[in-house]
């Protein structure tokens, strides 16, 4: 049953309303009397968003922890965000029907409500890759899966065709994350992002809701991102920079006489993150960093001789062209050294796990798979370059190589 909002379907007869009332949301809160909202006592872990937090809690919407805290940060769990939509809903002994979920059964915490939201049609599950209907209630709920559940359960059917860069057509929750964005619950992230499939923390799915309950006193704004653990490196060195982003390829060059060693912050990231790898069972081995441009210059004229200057075009830089001349690129490899320089290094744990994990530390992958032509070298799954925390996730999220990121030849 999908449920319809009185204040938004004005049309409704009084008739109608009355069969619905036990499923409906209280949408406006504003205009309630009661002075619970401003009485809220605050949680004394909350920063930001206190104001959404106590006016949701003043309506025992939002219950906090046994010690007294609400951990705002902490991601909200898929049940957590049914449990406080079900008490805006004022429905406190929920009965249902089976929903057939195979990972809850009625004696499990948390069914009973679950099975009121599938009733009300706001939450319908999903399958497991063995086609089995599953809630997943300890799951950590994305951002795509709350526009979805807020979208259905406030019944937001206006559609602007709001779009975010992350968020293509195709994208199962494209229509949802619209409608959420023309009521005007959310603006993304700076860049025209929305992050779908990250999760998210019990701060904002607070914040949401009470932009939804109460829209007047609670509008969206932009998103704060805190500055970057692993900022971008200094920019007062020589070459072609585009938009704070130091570019070094077979078209731009830094000058023989540039020799900065490791740059530190760089040198940060790599220690932070080959210590992560480490603490997830992954070994990482730095086997190249920084190069002078004569020692570049010494090593391909020795490709050029084996192998030809064509061959070794595809594979090594030019003595000024090179990224390790920056400071700024590394190349890693792993326990099996069979694997070090070889496009084999990409199916190997530490491959896979650098591809996955060295943006959060700065990192992008330099030289993907058949992006040749851009770049103008061949695969290279061992070599990283450092850009930040700020820009290397955006990179990395664009599927672009940084020619196609910063827009500029590479070849």
């Amino acid at each position: 049953m999908k449920k319809q909002t009185i204040f938004k379907k004005a049309a409704l007869s009084i008739a109608a309303v009355a069969l619905l009332a036990p499923f409906m949301p209280h949408i406006d809160k504003s205009g309630l009397t009661s002075n619970k909202a401003e009485a809220a006592a605050t949680f004394p872990d909350i920063k930001d968003f206190k104001a959404e937090i106590d006016y949701l809690t003043g309506f025992e919407i939002i219950r906090g922890y046994p010690d007294g805290t609400f951990r705002p940060t902490a991601s909200i769990t898929r049940l957590d965000a049914v449990r406080m939509i079900l008490r805006e809903m004022e429905i406190v002994n929920p009965e249902a029907a089976n929903p057939g979920f195979a990972d809850m059964n009625s004696k499990m915490e948390g069914f009973a409500e679950v099975a009121k939201a599938v009733e009300i049609g706001f939450i319908d599950g999903k399958k497991t890759r063995d086609g089995k209907k599953v809630f997943d209630p300890k799951g950590q709920l994305t951002r795509a899966e709350m526009a979805k559940i807020l979208t259905e359960a406030y019944a937001l059917d206006a559609n602007n065709k709001v779009e975010f860069v992350d968020v293509n057509m195709g994208h199962w929750a494209n229509a949802y994350i619209s409608r959420l964005a023309t009521a005007k619950v959310t603006v993304g992230y700076p860049g025209g992002y929305f992050r779908p499939e990250s999760s998210l923390e019990r701060q904002h799915f607070a914040a949401f809701m009470a932009r939804l309950l109460n829209p007047a006193k609670f509008q969206a704004g932009p998103v704060v991102i805190p500055p970057p653990k692993y900022p971008a490196p200094p920019t007062n060195t020589p070459g072609k920079y585009v938009d704070g982003i130091l570019v070094v390829n077979k078209v731009y060059a830094l000058p023989s006489t540039y020799n900065p060693g490791i740059i530190p912050v760089a040198q940060q990231g790599v220690n932070a993150m080959v210590s992560a790898a480490k603490s997830n069972g992954v070994y990482l081995s730095v086997i190249s960093s920084y190069r002078s441009y004569s020692y570049q210059s010494t090593l391909y004229n020795n490709y050029v001789k084996r192998d030809g200057q064509a061959a070794a075009d595809r594979y090594s830089a030019r003595p000024g062209h090179s990224e390790h001349q920056t400071g700024l690129a590394f190349d890693f490899g792993g326990t099996n050294q069979n694997h070090w320089l070889e496009s084999s290094f990409a199916d190997t744990s530490e491959g896979k796990w650098l591809a996955a994990n060295a943006h959060k530390y700065g990192f992008i992958l330099r030289y993907p798979k058949g992006k040749e032509s851009i770049t103008g070298y061949m695969f290279e799954p061992w070599h990283f370059r450092y850009v930040g925390s700020g820009e290397a996730p955006k990179i990395k999220e664009s599927g672009k190589t940084l020619e196609e990121y910063l827009n500029v030849r590479g070849s």
